[in-house]
Protein backbone atom coordinates (compact mmCIF):
# COMPACT_ATOMS: atom_id res chain seq x y z
CA UNK A 1 0.00 0.00 0.00
CA UNK A 2 2.59 2.41 0.99
CA UNK A 3 4.69 1.51 -2.33
CA UNK A 4 1.58 2.18 -4.44
CA UNK A 5 0.94 5.92 -2.51
CA UNK A 6 4.76 6.54 -3.18
CA UNK A 7 4.91 6.06 -7.31
CA UNK A 8 1.44 7.61 -7.18
CA UNK A 9 3.25 10.76 -5.78
CA UNK A 10 5.64 10.68 -7.41
CA UNK A 11 4.08 10.02 -10.49
CA UNK A 12 1.93 13.33 -9.83
CA UNK A 13 5.26 15.30 -9.43
CA UNK A 14 6.43 14.28 -12.83
CA UNK A 15 3.29 15.15 -13.99
CA UNK A 16 3.26 18.81 -12.39
CA UNK A 17 6.80 19.22 -14.09
CA UNK A 18 6.18 18.64 -17.25
CA UNK A 19 3.02 20.68 -17.28
CA UNK A 20 4.89 23.66 -15.75
CA UNK A 21 7.47 23.28 -19.00
CA UNK A 22 4.68 23.01 -21.73
CA UNK A 23 2.73 26.08 -20.27
CA UNK A 24 6.22 28.05 -20.41
CA UNK A 25 7.12 27.24 -23.90
CA UNK A 26 4.02 28.48 -25.24
CA UNK A 27 4.36 28.46 -29.32
CA UNK A 28 3.33 30.78 -32.04
CA UNK A 29 -0.79 30.04 -30.85
CA UNK A 30 -0.75 33.24 -29.01
CA UNK A 31 0.66 35.15 -31.75
CA UNK A 32 -1.13 37.31 -34.84
CA UNK A 33 -0.72 35.48 -38.45
CA UNK A 34 1.12 38.44 -40.34
CA UNK A 35 4.53 39.92 -39.32
CA UNK A 36 5.63 43.10 -38.80
CA UNK A 37 8.36 44.87 -38.44
CA UNK A 38 9.41 47.36 -35.52
CA UNK A 39 12.71 49.70 -35.54
CA UNK A 40 13.66 51.08 -32.02
CA UNK A 41 16.67 51.38 -29.30
CA UNK A 42 17.52 48.69 -27.49
CA UNK A 43 15.87 49.55 -23.86
CA UNK A 44 16.96 46.10 -22.07
CA UNK A 45 19.55 44.27 -23.28
CA UNK A 46 18.79 40.91 -24.83
CA UNK A 47 19.33 37.64 -22.65
CA UNK A 48 19.18 34.13 -23.96
CA UNK A 49 18.34 31.28 -22.10
CA UNK A 50 15.70 28.77 -22.13
CA UNK A 51 12.49 28.42 -22.30
CA UNK A 52 13.30 31.33 -24.59
CA UNK A 53 15.40 35.12 -25.05
CA UNK A 54 14.00 38.30 -24.89
CA UNK A 55 14.43 42.11 -24.43
CA UNK A 56 13.15 45.05 -24.73
CA UNK A 57 12.85 47.73 -27.55
CA UNK A 58 11.78 51.65 -27.53
CA UNK A 59 10.11 52.48 -30.25
CA UNK A 60 9.41 55.95 -32.50
CA UNK A 61 6.69 57.07 -29.93
CA UNK A 62 8.55 56.16 -26.40
CA UNK A 63 6.73 52.49 -26.46
CA UNK A 64 9.05 49.55 -25.08
CA UNK A 65 7.90 46.16 -26.57
CA UNK A 66 8.93 42.61 -25.13
CA UNK A 67 10.54 40.98 -27.59
CA UNK A 68 10.71 37.28 -27.61
CA UNK A 69 13.64 35.15 -28.88
CA UNK A 70 14.05 31.94 -29.80
CA UNK A 71 15.44 29.32 -27.38
CA UNK A 72 18.86 29.58 -25.93
CA UNK A 73 19.82 26.64 -28.62
CA UNK A 74 18.29 27.87 -31.74
CA UNK A 75 19.24 31.54 -30.85
CA UNK A 76 23.07 31.14 -30.39
CA UNK A 77 22.89 28.87 -33.92
CA UNK A 78 21.36 31.93 -35.33
CA UNK A 79 24.69 33.94 -33.32
CA UNK A 80 22.85 35.50 -30.60
CA UNK A 81 24.83 35.49 -27.07
CA UNK A 82 23.71 37.38 -24.18
CA UNK A 83 24.47 41.31 -24.36
CA UNK A 84 24.50 40.93 -28.49
CA UNK A 85 22.51 43.38 -29.14
CA UNK A 86 23.47 46.49 -26.28
CA UNK A 87 20.98 49.37 -24.42
CA UNK A 88 21.21 51.78 -27.03
CA UNK A 89 21.84 49.47 -30.16
CA UNK A 90 19.41 50.14 -33.17
CA UNK A 91 17.77 47.43 -34.08
CA UNK A 92 14.67 46.32 -35.99
CA UNK A 93 12.90 43.01 -35.10
CA UNK A 94 10.23 41.03 -37.82
CA UNK A 95 7.89 39.08 -36.53
CA UNK A 96 4.40 38.08 -35.22
CA UNK A 97 2.49 40.31 -32.57
CA UNK A 98 0.95 39.27 -29.35
CA UNK A 99 -2.86 38.70 -30.62
CA UNK A 100 -3.74 40.31 -27.45
CA UNK A 101 -3.55 44.51 -28.64
CA UNK A 102 -3.08 45.46 -25.02
CA UNK A 103 0.21 43.96 -25.06
CA UNK A 104 3.35 45.38 -26.99
CA UNK A 105 4.84 41.85 -27.59
CA UNK A 106 6.45 40.71 -30.53
CA UNK A 107 7.77 37.06 -30.83
CA UNK A 108 10.92 37.60 -33.42
CA UNK A 109 11.77 35.86 -36.25
CA UNK A 110 14.54 37.78 -37.53
CA UNK A 111 16.61 40.78 -35.58
CA UNK A 112 18.68 43.05 -37.66
CA UNK A 113 21.86 45.32 -36.32
CA UNK A 114 24.02 47.42 -38.26
CA UNK A 115 23.11 45.45 -41.34
CA UNK A 116 23.70 42.01 -40.28
CA UNK A 117 20.47 39.55 -39.98
CA UNK A 118 19.86 37.15 -37.13
CA UNK A 119 17.92 34.87 -38.21
CA UNK A 120 15.92 32.90 -35.33
CA UNK A 121 13.37 31.51 -37.21
CA UNK A 122 14.61 30.88 -41.45
CA UNK A 123 11.67 28.79 -41.83
CA UNK A 124 9.19 31.24 -41.09
CA UNK A 125 10.46 34.39 -43.00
Amino acid sequence: MHRKIAVLGASSLLLAGISAQVAAHHGWGGQERAQMDISGTVHTAAQIGQPHGSMQIEDENGQIWEITLASGSRAQRAGLVDDVFPVGAEVTVRGNRSSNPNRYELKSVRVTMDGKNFDLYPERL
